[in-house]
């Protein structure tokens, strides 16, 4: 799942991520609650969000997934430097926390890592 308000972004990670195959689902919301929503009903393995949003903040929903669903690999993405927010990152377990802009294969990689598959190739870690 990808969360961020800002549609662009989400289909440039949703046109990205497809790339690691049918076996994996991608979902995009532009809305914190939805997204809250949404893993309530079902266990995603990855979330990756925006920490600015205007209805609910990538921390609270972070903090929301830890008590819903804790095995869910979270990583951030922000604009506003992540330096700042590394002791929520420490203290909520994040994958980590990485800078926008991003570019199109760093997208993948973060997708990859957290995922722990090794390439696009690679179903046998699934």
């Amino acid at each position: 799942m990808v969360v961020d308000d800002d549609p662009m972004v989400l289909f440039v990670f949703r046109d990205t991520l497809r790339d690691l195959g049918d076996a994996y689902e991608i979902v995009t919301t532009q809305s914190g609650l939805k997204a809250l929503n949404e893993i309530r009903n079902k266990p995603f393995d990855l979330v990756i969000t925006d920490l600015n949003m205007p209805d609910l903040d990538g921390v609270a929903l972070t903090e929301a997934i830890r008590q819903t669903s804790p095995d869910t690999v979270v990583a951030w993405i922000t604009a506003y430097g992540c330096h700042s927010r590394s002791a929520d990152a420490a203290r909520l377990e994040i994958y980590r926390c990485y800078d926008k802009p991003l570019e199109v294969d760093e997208i993948l990689q973060i997708a990859l890592g957290a995922l722990g598959i090794e390439s696009v190739h690679d179903k046998s870690q699934r």
